[in-house]
């Protein structure tokens, strides 16, 4: 892959260095960015204020851009001593590199700003550091306050091709074919950063290309099986993740570990029902990440389990020979859980837009008041920035026939739209989302082996408190 400063001929497109920002079309606009890689084009119509003393406005939450190779959340508090020092600021570094008809240019300083308090996430360092940025379109100084210029953008994918690596992106004039094409676009969301719809095709909606994909699998005995990356296929698969990997194979989703959408923008989730015809409660898996802060950090997890978990199972001379860390382990606030070691505890919250980047969620040692274990805000944002704006809740059931096991996805899709970190902080401040854990240390041969679990989970019923928008469809209809 091209690294920085790298410079590469596009003689494919057919553009002149001179002011090119302002004649492209948006052929050459494509031509640009997928010759650089991009695997899909993304555009944001720019107003007076987008510039790059003022940032651009791309989302309300880091989530809206999951698609985006978004870095490890960071924050650093004011220096100032003022009254009106600012507001907090959480910064996301972005790779990015601007593109022209003669090349790439790495943009080192690129970042995210996300502000909680509004919230808001700006594109922000674009130029700085550049061998060659746009700055006569960017630039407050020169034309960086014409309103109806247009930015686009794409990812594009490692060398391998098994994890976006950055983003390639250029800036034309608001008198440009290509600017005037997008305002025409059907998929065009004024204020929004909004996918760009070619050759005058109107994109299907996000939810109408969900709802086609899964009309195809619904009510029908599947044999479940996985997708490997690799493109190697396991048929029969029968381990209990087996239905949500059969979901993504069933969509073209190879099995993976790379944060992000599964399918399209959605995030695809696997629930288990008892009946297929209504829906039913059942709690699901947000995220799983493992604590960065406490005692336990640098200590074997088997040390913690044991440490704070309780027995659960005796060898035969009487000995324990496992130990599990549940939920009974856990005194939450508010309750008394009789024999739990650790107090849990919501840090540096007040609301969902009013948040200490440096709070965390806390165990804390009940006896000795140490922070055992705990979940800062930062960690827990990066892996919610990559996860969660578009959820699709797809039930399923399973069972064995006359020819083995199988499953079953059911038409009843809750789809959740729309998130915010904060709001995810507030359910968990209400008690909607939790923390679960089921870690385990299993003694064998003489050797303790962990099984880590940290989960965060909330019940379907209530997964409008962490979704600005919920909907309830059912694929059988609107055929």
């Amino acid at each position: 892959m091209p690294g920085a400063g790298y410079r590469c001929g596009m003689d494919k497109v057919d553009v002149t260095e001179a002011a090119w920002y302002d004649g492209a079309d948006i052929q050459q606009v494509r031509g640009l960015l997928e010759t650089a890689g991009a695997e899909s084009i993304w555009v944001k119509q720019l107003k007076r204020n987008h510039n790059s003393k003022q940032q651009v406005f791309f989302g309300n939450d880091p989530s809206d851009l999951a698609f985006l190779p978004l870095g490890a959340p960071t924050y650093t508090p004011t220096q100032s001593r003022k009254k009106k020092a600012g507001a907090p600021v959480i910064q996301i570094p972005l790779p990015w590199r601007w593109v022209d008809p003669d090349g790439e240019y790495e943009a080192p300083n690129t970042k995210l700003c996300f502000y909680p308090q509004y919230p808001e996430v700006r594109l922000s360092g674009f130029l700085k550091g550049c061998g060659k940025p746009p700055r006569e379109l960017m630039s407050e100084a020169m034309r960086g306050h014409e309103p109806d210029r247009c930015l686009f953008f794409g990812p594009v994918k490692d060398g391998n091709g098994e994890k976006t690596d950055h983003v390639v992106g250029l800036v034309v004039g608001a008198a440009s074919p290509a600017a005037l094409y997008v305002s025409g676009m059907s998929s065009f969301h004024e204020g929004r950063v909004s996918p760009v719809a070619f050759d005058g095709k109107a994109d299907a909606d996000e939810v109408s290309v969900l709802e086609n994909a899964l009309r195809k699998i619904i009510n029908r005995r599947l044999v479940p099986w996985r997708l490997r990356n690799d493109g190697s296929v396991e048929r029969p698969y029968t381990a209990p993740n087996a239905p949500g990997l059969t979901l993504e194979a069933e969509l073209g989703v190879g099995e993976n570990a790379i944060p992000g959408p599964d399918f399209d923008v959605w995030e695809l989730k696997a629930i288990k029902q008892k009946s297929l015809e209504r829906r039913n409660n059942h709690r699901v898996t947000l995220f799983t990440p493992q604590p960065d802060m406490g005692w336990t950090i640098g200590r074997p997890q088997v040390d913690f389990v044991k440490k704070y978990g309780h027995v659960s199972g005796m060898d035969e001379s009487g000995k324990p020979d496992e130990y599990y860390f549940t939920s009974g382990d856990i005194n939450r606030p508010g309750k008394s859980t009789p024999n739990a070691r650790l107090d849990l505890r919501l840090v540096g919250f007040t609301d969902a837009t009013n948040f200490d980047p440096n709070g965390f969620i806390a165990l804390y040692d009940r006896e000795s008041g140490e922070l055992a274990a705990g979940w800062s805000y930062l960690k827990l944002l990066e892996h919610w920035q990559r996860k969660h704006n578009r959820a699709a809740y797809v039930p399923y059931t399973r069972g064995k026939d006359g020819t083995g096991d199988f499953v079953e996805f059911g038409p009843l899709v809750t789809l959740g739209i729309s998130t915010s970190f904060g709001l995810f902080l507030q359910a968990f401040n209400e008690g909607k989302a939790v923390y679960d854990p089921g870690d385990k240390a299993t003694l064998s041969k003489g050797n303790w082996t962990p099984h880590s679990r940290s989960q965060f989970r909330i019940n379907l019923n209530d997964i409008h408190a962490i979704y600005r928008e919920v909907q309830e469809i059912d694929i059988r209809n609107d055929e």
